[in-house]
């Protein structure tokens, strides 16, 4: 009866533990690095190591961040975001088994190739970035969201409307009362904004 008693316990007690053990392990945080900056008051130093949870915001300089490697490793990261001037996120999570970005202003360029979906988010969306190129503009004074496919296809999530959209084309998101959304015409090469999309590599001079 002892014997039974005392091989209960030690079940229950091993059961517990890796129970234990399941819900606390910590997964594996990937490090954010400063990759490179431009034009002035980028705000970062090369190799600066970003934290998760940490706010990043530009001045008036162009700043490249990699995802998922070390220093001596920038050139083969294989998730990438780009910040134009004046454009604020928020390192929300960053684990081998989830990237989720919060976008609040501004305009940035995603490169993700790597096997984990990256998740961007706005006040009321959210932007699925996955073995794909997009950028985004957030004009946040506005409460409009541009989504723009560089190559392949953008999965679009609308809070509001609870609507999940798959677009291979530029979109245009009202995220507020009315919510509303519709296809854009881009022209990358217009504007203040072509100094940034020249520098990120988009387009050829």
């Amino acid at each position: 009866m002892l014997t039974r008693l005392l091989t209960v316990f030690l079940f229950l007690a091993i059961m517990g533990l890796l129970t234990a053990q399941r819900f606390l392990a910590t997964p594996e945080q990937l490090p954010v690095r400063v990759a490179a900056g431009a034009g002035e008051d980028a705000g970062y130093g090369f190799g600066e190591n970003l934290r998760r949870g940490s706010t990043v915001e530009t001045g008036d300089g162009f700043l490249k961040l990699t995802i998922g490697v070390e220093l001596e490793k920038l050139d083969q990261a294989k998730t990438i975001l780009w910040l134009a001037p004046h454009t604020r996120i928020e390192l929300e999570r960053l684990f081998g088994d989830e990237l989720r970005i919060v976008f609040t202003k501004g305009r940035l360029v995603v490169d993700n190739q790597s096997e984990i979906p990256l998740r961007l988010k706005t006040n009321h969306t959210s932007h699925v970035v996955f073995d794909d190129v997009a950028s985004f503009v957030n004009y946040d004074f506005l409460e409009t969201i541009h989504v723009i496919p560089l190559s392949g296809s953008i999965q679009v999530g609308i809070d509001a409307t609870e609507e999940q959209l798959l677009t291979p084309v530029p979109l245009s998101i009202h995220e507020t009362d009315p919510v509303t959304y519709e296809t854009l015409e881009v022209n990358l090469a217009a504007g203040d904004s072509a100094d940034f999309y020249k520098w990120v590599g988009v387009l050829k001079d």
